[in-house]
């Protein structure tokens, strides 16, 4: 696997990487990064068209109202099954180790979810057991108008306080974070009529 074929080979030099590490170990409210332009664009419009072919399915509970694929690792789809690879490869376990210094172990979830008008994800921390990295990939472009933004809490005594951070989508940006009792976090509720969609999952350890 040629993480190359799908990455901004600039966006990893040996400078790059330390100054990644000092970003994620320093962003407040918990540790996480943000990097631009991740993978290249024509793997954009790849993924879009494999995720055409994909079914998802309406998610709604007190807590959230969006639209979900099934696990993407059980997929035969030839796109996202070379996407599984690169996030599987050893190159890429690597470079996350090397910017959060969180020992992985190989093993990934994926699925694409898509908020539409009035969709949501209330606050929460993503902990399960041997989460180590949660991750999410933009696929298209929203305005701070539109709603949908990426939010993190302060949190005191592990209760969310207040959002201190929003992250607009923006296609092509890889936003990814530490699991831990104070990594909540939301999806503000999409507010017009337009489509957020995401490549999501967690890094185990």
């Amino acid at each position: 696997m040629k993480i190359n074929n799908w990455l901004n080979p600039q966006n990893f030099s040996a400078e790059k990487i330390k100054r990644y590490q000092a970003a994620f170990s320093s962003n407040k409210p918990f540790p996480y990064l943000e990097l631009a332009n991740f993978i290249k664009p024509e793997k954009i419009i790849a993924l879009l068209q494999a995720l055409n072919e994909q079914e998802f399915s309406p998610k709604q509970a007190d807590l959230f109202q969006f639209l979900q694929t099934s696990d993407l690792l059980y997929s035969d789809d030839p796109v996202l099954k070379e996407f599984i690879a690169l996030f599987s490869s050893p190159e890429l376990i690597a470079l996350m180790h090397d910017v959060t210094n969180l020992k992985l172990n190989g093993k990934i979830d994926l699925f694409a979810s898509i908020y539409q008008d009035t969709d949501f994800l209330l606050p929460h921390d993503d902990q399960l057991p041997g989460r180590k990295i949660a991750f999410m990939l933009y696929l298209n472009d929203l305005d701070e108008k539109d709603g949908g933004a990426l939010a993190f809490y302060e949190t005191k005594n592990k209760t969310p306080t207040k959002i201190s951070k929003r992250i607009i989508p923006k296609a092509g940006t890889l936003v990814f974070f530490e699991v831990s009792p104070l990594s909540f976090h939301t999806v503000e509720e999409v507010v017009i009529d337009t489509q957020r969609i995401t490549l999501s999952g967690w890094f185990y350890g």
